[in-house]
């Protein structure tokens, strides 16, 4: 295992005069959960965005086994996978049909692209729906999709944003344990949630963001016992009712920008043909 798998380096990004991430430095251990927190606006998709080259850093630099993320692009790219709270995948196309079209964009062999999306349909439990268009889709089963799309081309990494955000907690409970079964298949998982208990629960390290910085990165029990608290909730509470901190909108970009959204899918496609 590389428990610097993946690095970032005093890593800064601003949209503007806004800046949202500053000099930040966060490292991600091989085939572990890695949860990364903080409050609604302090940069979390920011960081995953960067990660998976939506963004490039205003300064500082990212590292995949010590190669930069951007310099080897075309090859590093094809080793994440990366499932964005609004979901990626097409409501027009059924659930198989979405697969197909991911795992043709990724480069998968025909070969083997069946068999491929046969077993995830199984594993993200939408066999049963196959046929069925991703807009007539509940919103767990539009999650498992978008997971499923990511997952498709057999990735290394797999990046979440908000993966249980509006879920019910049966369908939290079902997304924590999907989350757990593809980590024990040897792959690192990188998510961002505001579900904290669930973090606890889900996530080998914690990484926490506040006004610009991360400050924090250990196991949970480590973070609860620096700061004398009995859970991450207590922890969370304790920074962020702080008077003096910093607040702005994660996405500033988004609200100059009605089309971001869809300009972000397309990107997500360009970077993996």
């Amino acid at each position: 295992m590389d428990d610097e798998l993946i690095q970032f380096k005093e890593v800064t990004k601003s949209f503007g005069k806004n800046v949202v991430l500053d000099s930040i430095n966060l490292t991600i251990p091989e085939g572990k959960i890695v949860g990364i927190i903080g409050a609604s606006g302090e940069g979390k998709s920011t960081i995953l965005k960067l990660l998976a080259s939506f963004y490039k850093p205003t300064k500082g630099e990212i590292f995949y086994k010590k190669k930069d993320i951007f310099r080897h692009k075309s090859i590093i790219s094809k080793l994440f996978g990366l499932s964005i709270e609004d979901g990626s995948f097409y409501e027009k196309l059924s659930v198989k049909e979405n697969l197909i079209h991911f795992g043709r964009l990724y480069g998968v062999k025909a070969s083997i692209l069946k068999k491929r999306v046969e077993e995830l349909m199984n594993l993200v439990g939408l066999t049963y729906a196959k046929d069925t268009l991703a807009k007539n889709l509940s919103l767990g089963m539009k999650k498992r999709l978008d997971v499923g799309c990511a997952l498709i081309h057999n990735p290394s990494i797999l990046i979440l944003d908000e993966p249980t955000a509006d879920l019910d907690p049966l369908l939290r409970e079902q997304m924590m344990h999907l989350i757990k079964q593809i980590n024990s298949h040897g792959t690192t998982v990188i998510l961002t949630t505001q579900l904290l208990l669930e973090a606890e629960d889900l996530c080998d390290t914690i990484a926490v963001l506040f006004n610009e910085k991360i400050i924090e990165q250990g196991t949970p029990s480590k973070i609860n016992k620096k700061y004398d608290c009995k859970d991450l909730n207590e922890v969370f509470n304790k920074l962020f009712s702080k008077k003096g901190r910093k607040t702005y909108q994660e996405d500033f970009e988004k609200k100059t920008n009605l089309k971001l959204l869809e300009k972000e899918k397309k990107l997500k496609e360009s970077l993996i043909v």
